[in-house]
């Protein structure tokens, strides 16, 4: 039996929403229109996953570095009281841990100004092979390139299925890495735009083409925002393209947090050996919840209320 069904790599975050009327430009004042703008909330791409997957009764076990702020912000408080572990956390004197300003228009269009932090290249530490060994299932979101490295090299050396959350950011997957990265993965997230950027790297024009190039692919899944989501996937000898639409959420509050959600989602129905088509009716469920609140994770469900809206949304009587 292994310790943790997901490691996970990735930027943390200590975020503050701060939403304005209209969005900010240079020489022109915008108003901020929420008072909690102030208000700490624990993110970052692999801890979103992790903390979402922990609530639907998972074991996750996020890599990351947190600074001197580690116990002043209460980062240590919510990994406890949310259930994380912490195995792979390591703390780094003499600096901040990373932090992250959404600066967002009532759309949720925004923009994002990141302080790296701890998380940053020169407080790299080198991963144990240990934490893979506990594993079941490894997921590279976005880090630095060098913790995207090691994250992969220990994926392979521990023989794990990788998956990739794809984020647009080409200082940590520069097109060449990104094609090793490719290579080695059972699964991809991106949304439109990543996918895009994934056939640049790759030299293809149609994303069919990456399961005739790599054999281990076992499934790529595009994010459409408003219009759902599209998987392409083997079953058997065949590569089936399947297309899903978002579940309805109750309100709409903020769109932060809303593709990791459905990447935690989907790998809950993974990691159940669900069929790929209902992966990803629980990952837009997960993702109706998340939208219903502030913050990446603040309205993520239990696995009770997950069930509950999935069953209603696609279980017929």
């Amino acid at each position: 039996m292994k310790k943790y069904d997901v490691i996970a790599s990735g930027y943390c975050s200590l975020d503050r929403i701060i939403r304005v009327e209209p969005l900010a430009r240079i020489g022109k004042t915008s108003i901020v229109q929420n008072d909690d703008n102030g208000t700490l909330r624990y993110g970052g791409c692999g801890l979103n996953v992790a903390t979402a997957l922990t609530r639907l009764g998972k074991r996750v076990l996020p890599i990351i570095r947190v600074g001197d702020d580690y116990e002043s912000t209460g980062f240590k408080y919510h990994l406890e009281h949310q259930g994380i572990a912490t195995e792979a956390t390591v703390k780094i004197g003499g600096v901040s841990t990373s932090c992250c300003y959404l600066v967002e228009n009532p759309s949720s269009e925004h923009m994002t100004l990141f302080y790296p932090g701890a998380m940053s290249e020169p407080y790299f530490r080198p991963y144990q092979q240990s934490w893979f060994e506990a594993s079941k299932l490894a997921l590279m979101t976005v880090a630095s390139k060098i913790d995207n490295e090691e994250f992969l090299k220990r994926a392979i050396e521990a023989n794990l299925p990788l998956i990739l959350g794809m984020k647009m950011d080409q200082n940590a997957f520069p097109k060449e890495f990104l094609k090793s990265v490719i290579a080695s993965c059972t699964g991809v997230f991106a949304n439109e735009t990543e996918a895009e950027y994934i056939k640049e790297a790759m030299q293809i024009t149609d994303l069919l083409q990456l399961f005739q190039m790599l054999p281990k692919l076992q499934f790529m899944v595009v994010t459409k925002g408003k219009e759902g989501s599209q998987s392409f996937y083997r079953d058997k000898k065949l590569i089936i393209d399947h297309s899903s639409p978002i579940v309805p959420a109750k309100k709409f509050v903020d769109a932060v947090g809303s593709g990791d959600a459905y990447i935690s989602g989907f790998l809950y129905g993974w990691l159940e050996k669900r069929p790929v088509p209902e992966c990803m009716h629980y990952g837009a469920t997960l993702a109706s919840y998340v939208i219903e609140g502030m913050g990446a994770t603040t309205t993520a469900p239990t696995l009770m209320l997950l069930q509950d809206r999935f069953t209603k949304t696609y279980i017929k009587e």
